[in-house]
């Protein structure tokens, strides 16, 4: 591992909570409101952030069989991901080769045989190539071999499908992750399953909801009559990998890692909660007994989509088990991320957009947040 392993992080913290070791020193940094509100500032992320790096779509496992496919509007394109007949995963432009109709109608999880156009029903199969042409020969020089669905950059890591948004780009999915696998196999990632998942539009920047996943000091003061009681106060840090940043805010029961070796401390889960900022769009949150995976897909300056799916260790086996999942998804989904995060970074929003204020202030402990707007700073420049 290139880096060190998250068990250091908890013995850390445990060392912090001890009081044997300080916490992040004092600081004061300011991120201009017009990163948040600007237009032009927003089209020049959008560029380079999410049009020229792989973005995290979803978990394998809720496209698992052959012809099953996620059909989503990404940045204003019409975009379709599928597992082919041979098991492979593909995403296309959800756009006909003929006259540039939309293939696959609406949004979500479809199960598809093939692509039709509803037009003039020229027909792809799920490799994205083209099949069938109706009254071909009305056609001249038409090569079908040239006319398959455009293909969009995809691969698939520990579980996860990557995407990239440009047609034609070449995606070093190893490169972009930069070590971040060793993490996700430690934590199993790609032995979980898909659950659920949930899909909100948010009145507010996509900074303002990454923030809000950045950042110990809120926790036992916004969630404070949900999972606050779970955490001591602002007890928290951070690391790169790569671009990417591991979070890990401890849990009461970090008291219980105070004076254990590293090697004995076994599953690190129920010391700290574990998330992962992937760079740039979403947020891997490591929960004791699921994985929280939360997708930004910006739409404007002030708009953001929101995909939160839940992953679970293994296909419920009961009823009981069902329900158990069912009421945590609804626990986490609603009462904490829409109830709370999701109020803050809209009430951020309308607030940024009054005028009240030309700057927003982060502290000694929000530097996650602080870290992360710097990549954003030397990416942009």
């Amino acid at each position: 591992m290139g880096h060190p392993h998250p068990r250091d992080m908890v013995t850390h913290l445990a060392q912090r909570y001890a009081g044997n070791e300080q916490g992040p020193a004092a600081c004061s940094e300011r991120i201009p409101v017009n990163h948040y509100t600007d237009p032009k500032h927003f089209e020049r992320e959008r560029e380079k952030l999410f049009l020229q790096r792989p973005l995290l779509l979803a978990h394998e496992t809720r496209i698992p069989d052959a012809g099953d496919a996620i059909v989503q509007d990404l940045l204003g394109l019409p975009v379709v991901t599928v597992r082919g007949a041979d098991g492979n995963i593909q995403s296309f432009l959800n756009v006909c080769r003929h006259r540039g109709m939309r293939l696959v109608q609406g949004q979500g999880q479809v199960r598809l045989r093939s692509f039709v156009c509803p037009y003039h029903q020229w027909t792809y199969g799920l490799d994205g190539g083209l099949r069938n042409i109706p009254r071909a020969e009305s056609f001249l020089d038409v090569d079908k071999a040239t006319l398959g669905l455009v293909e969009l950059p995809t691969a698939v890591r520990n579980g996860l499908i990557w995407i990239q948004l440009t047609p034609g780009a070449s995606m070093d999915i190893d490169a972009h992750l930069a070590g971040l696998g060793d993490d996700l196999d430690y934590f199993k990632l790609g032995d979980f399953q898909y659950c659920q998942h949930s899909v909100r539009e948010v009145a507010a920047n996509w900074k303002l909801i990454q923030d809000a996943f950045l950042d110990g000091y809120h926790v036992t003061r916004l969630h404070r009559n949900t999972v606050g009681p779970f955490f001591p106060d602002a007890l928290a840090d951070s690391q790169f990998i790569g671009d990417h940043l591991r979070n890990a805010v401890a849990r009461n029961e970090i008291a219980e890692a105070v004076g254990l070796p590293p090697g004995e401390l076994g599953d690190l889960r129920p010391y700290a909660t574990f998330s992962y900022t992937t760079f740039p769009n979403a947020v891997l949150v490591i929960q004791p007994d699921y994985t929280s995976i939360i997708c930004l897909f910006p739409v404007a300056v002030d708009k953001t989509v929101f995909v939160h799916t839940m992953l679970v260790p293994h296909a419920p086996a009961s009823d009981e088990e069902r329900d158990h999942f069912r009421r945590s998804f609804e626990l986490i989904d609603e009462g904490v991320f829409a109830a709370e995060d999701i109020f803050v970074a809209a009430g951020t929003q309308r607030g940024l957009d009054s005028g009240a204020n030309d700057s927003l202030l982060f502290g000694g402990l929000e530097e996650a947040a602080i870290r992360f707007h710097q990549v954003i700073a030397r990416e942009l420049r």
